[in-house]
């Protein structure tokens, strides 16, 4: 080696990284390297990128606590909703919406990842990986729900799948109780105790913890202005909300007298149908009282087909042995 590379070197290995000023990079480039840290299988390659990151001041510290092992599984926000696109029509738009979160944490030989996330001023859904050597079963789950501007979820739904002998992707779905408001920010914060591994009942206990928040993706509000009755019960439907991945139906229903929501023995569900024919799959509700007579809530619906104009739409209420159809009512898109 001649003495003027001998001479960069040494002025290399006395480099002290605390005076580097780190430089902003953008979420493209962090997720162009973690892709690329997560396609190497040496080991050496993932720790030359690690050190290249925190220098850029790029992905960050997280980033550099990755084990090679770690690094290899846990995937990417279109990875994870690829899982679970064949069970769904949730996902279709996911990735053109979603927020980068990027927020990792280990505990207790559990590494708890979440990936990316979507608020759209009615539900909020996240993405998550999971990295252990312990066994946690086909469908983890945990014991802390998430709470969205210190309020305690509505409702969820929460998708997990193995992904390997030591990796796990999920996804949840969750309807924060907003009082009728839809801020344009909210924040999450998430503070889990505990992993549970259904198949073995057993808890795998922890300490992880994570606050961000979430500004809605745009939405289209549109009037219906519907309302209808039968059996003494009475629907009304005072408008949607559109964006470019759900379908957001708000609603109220009166009540006969002799009935209040804890003791209502019908479901309320919504049939919604385009003008091709198409159905779409309801992803959440929730649905609260407002008075001992009265209940207002919401429906999550997965988002509109290309070329879509119009929604039909029809209210019911049923059970195991009865079902009241209200009557069908259009919604116009786009002209």
């Amino acid at each position: 080696m001649g003495v003027k590379r001998m001479d960069e070197l040494k002025k290399m290995l006395q480099l002290n990284v605390d005076e580097i000023e780190p430089e902003k990079v953008s979420r493209f480039e962090k997720k162009r390297v973690l892709q690329f840290v997560l396609q190497k299988k040496k080991n050496h390659s993932m720790k030359y990128i690690a050190a290249s990151c925190l220098l850029a001041g790029g992905i960050g510290s997280t980033l550099v606590f990755y084990s090679p092992t770690i690094a290899s599984h846990i995937p990417l926000a279109n990875q994870i909703v690829e899982y679970f696109k064949g069970e769904t029509s949730q996902f279709q738009y996911f990735e053109d919406y979603a927020t980068g979160i990027d927020a990792i944490q280990e505990s207790n030989g559990i590494t708890i990842e979440i990936v990316d996330a979507i608020y759209d001023g009615t539900t909020v859904t996240l993405t998550f990986a999971i990295e252990t050597e312990k066994d946690l079963g086909e469908h983890p789950s945990f014991d802390k729900p998430i709470k969205i501007n210190g309020e305690i979820e509505g409702s969820s739904v929460t998708w997990t799948k193995k992904r390997s002998d030591t990796s796990y992707v999920g996804v949840i779905t969750l309807t924060p109780e907003l009082n009728g408001r839809s801020p344009r920010t909210v924040k999450l914060t998430w503070n889990p105790r505990s992993v549970w591994n259904h198949d073995t009942n057993e808890n795998f206990e922890g300490d992880w913890a994570y606050e961000f928040h979430l500004k809605k993706i745009d939405v289209k509000g549109i009037k219906a202005n519907y309302r209808d009755s039968k059996n003494g019960f009475t629907i009304f439907v005072p408008s949607l909300d559109i964006t470019g991945y759900t379908i957001n139906l708000h609603y109220k229903i009166q009540m006969p007298s002799n009935y209040a929501l804890y003791n209502l023995p019908y479901v309320t569900g919504f049939d919604v149908k385009d003008e091709f024919g198409n159905t779409y799959e309801m992803i959440t509700n929730l649905t609260g009282s407002t008075t001992k007579h009265a209940a207002k809530g919401s429906f999550t619906f997965a988002n509109i087909q290309s070329g879509t104009k119009e929604l039909i739409i029809t209210p019911k209420l049923y059970n195991d042995n009865e079902e009241i159809i209200f009557d069908s009512f259009e919604v116009t898109i786009s002209k």
